[in-house]
């Protein structure tokens, strides 16, 4: 018996010494310090789990994760945002089908869909027309030129310029559009790419999208040749058409109210994607595991946001917060684009976007903050990983353009300052690559909880550093966006 009171008592002012120096019973204590494991590691168990089939976008098991992600706003006392009934914001998007039928004739050479030339965009069509051949030009370029009732002929550059010189090409009275591929990567690979189904926004009107777009194999270089020393030079162009099919999918967002009279009316937007790959018989898979669960891509990154959701409304900051799970980012950043475009308040009052994304950790003495120099949030960025044992570093591999691979840039373009805030690494090895896109991304034995759990925390506790700056963030002088941000702000 005195063995064991002695015993009591040794534990006891062990558990005393220890709660002395824990963070959760220091002065000052935050809602973010108290966050459990137990508690956190549900979130990521559930929404990484196999009955989720990988969270792919248009799934009835996104739309589950999404219902999940609401019911966790509604019980922490996350209300509707602003202009808004529920949590759900409906984003339209559409399926896009490659017709299996369609041809390109350019001079002696006809190509054949599936072969030499794919049909990526439009309705069907049936036309002959003059080639208008705009090389290298942009879409303000296509502006100056007369391309009304012809095919326009371009080199390929990248989806981003190729989808502006398409929808100017359409505004301006073409008949047809067509790119040539002239690239050192894989055709065949890259046929097989886009043989498969696509996701993306459904059109509001703006542009129509009957025009037929069609990007041609001319690694060569013969086709460009052929147009450019030809001088007038017509074109046929069949396709059955791209197929066209609505999908259901929803941002989740909620409002946190700031405090602060003078501050309230700004806003953090609190931002992780939560959709994934889905199942199917890609790279990693094997016979018996097709499911890309999407354990550290990015449902690592939606349980960060319920922490700093849970925590924030526990103890409101000074700015208010908007928390915003967004769909179809694995699509193309699709659901952010449609939210930075129907923004429940004025952009201009949104002043900073904390955004989580990440392919996975390597090291997880840190934090990786893509874009940690760019602003004048950088303070509180490397505070939020100092208070809970880590550091925050910046990007490791800059020529992976990793800033502008995530939902934060579809905020960054229009001027918003927006970080990614991502798990640890120090570069793309084999670490990262066995889970990255991988069936193997799971919430199990492999992952570290406790590093999980740091990293929620101190994703939570940067939000609330940030959101309670006395002046609000900006750029760093010179930056590639400050011209966006000045226009945004009036400055």
């Amino acid at each position: 018996m005195q063995f064991r009171i002695h015993h009591v008592i040794g534990i006891a002012l062990l558990l005393t010494v220890y709660h002395a120096v824990s963070p959760a019973q220091v002065a000052g204590s935050l809602p973010e310090d108290r966050l459990t494991q137990s508690e956190l590691s549900a979130h990521i168990r559930f929404l990484a789990s196999d009955e989720l089939l990988g969270r792919k976008t248009g799934s009835h098991e996104l739309n589950i994760a999404a219902r999940y992600l609401a019911e966790q706003f509604r019980s922490y006392g996350v209300v509707p945002a602003p202009s808004m009934t529920d949590y759900f914001q409906d984003v339209p998007l559409e399926r896009h089908t490659p017709p299996a039928q369609g041809m390109l004739v350019l001079g002696r050479d006809t190509l054949h869909q599936g072969k030499d030339v794919m049909f990526l965009r439009g309705d069907a069509a049936d036309v002959r027309a003059e080639v208008e051949y705009i090389a290298l030009a942009t879409a303000e370029d296509i502006k100056t030129r007369n391309v009304r009732g012809k095919i326009v002929v371009a080199r390929f550059q990248n989806q981003v310029t190729a989808l502006a010189r398409w929808r100017a090409a359409t505004a301006e009275g073409a008949v047809g559009f067509v790119e040539l591929f002239g690239t050192g990567i894989s055709w065949r690979a890259l046929q097989q790419y886009l043989r498969r189904p696509s996701i993306r926004l459904a059109s509001e009107g703006d542009v129509p999208s009957s025009l037929p777009y069609a990007l041609v194999d001319d690694r060569g270089g013969r086709l460009d040749s052929l147009v450019t020393r030809s001088g007038k030079i017509t074109a046929l162009l069949r396709s059955a058409g791209v197929q066209r099919s609505p999908i259901r999918s929803r941002n989740v967002l909620g409002l946190i109210p700031g405090t602060d009279p003078k501050l309230r009316d700004e806003y953090i937007l609190v931002m992780a994607h939560y959709d994934h790959e889905g199942a199917h018989g890609g790279g990693g898979s094997t016979q018996t595991d097709t499911i890309y669960n999407g354990a550290r891509d990015n449902a690592m990154g939606t349980s960060a946001l319920l922490a700093a959701a849970k925590s924030l409304a526990l103890q409101r900051p000074a700015r208010s917060v908007l928390v915003a799970a967004v769909t179809a980012e694995e699509e193309g950043l699709l659901g952010s684009t449609y939210l930075s475009n129907h923004f429940p308040v004025r952009l201009r009052q949104l002043v900073y976007v904390h955004n989580s994304d990440g392919a996975g950790y390597n090291d997880t003495s840190l934090v990786t903050v893509i874009g940690l120099e760019r602003t004048t949030a950088e303070p509180a960025l490397k505070t939020s990983a100092e208070r809970y044992g880590m550091k925050a570093g910046a990007d490791p591999a800059p020529e992976q353009n990793l800033f502008d691979r995530s939902d934060n840039v579809t905020f960054a373009r229009k001027g918003v300052p927006a970080p990614t805030y991502s798990p640890g690494f120090t570069s793309f090895d084999a670490e990262m690559g066995k889970y990255y896109h991988r069936p193997a991304d799971q919430a199990d034995e492999q992952f570290d909880f406790a590093y999980f759990t740091r990293f929620c925390k101190a994703f939570a506790h940067a939000a609330r550093l940030i959101a309670d700056m006395k002046e609000r963030p900006r750029w760093r002088v010179g930056d590639a966006y400050e011209k966006a941000a000045k226009e945004l702000y009036g400055e």
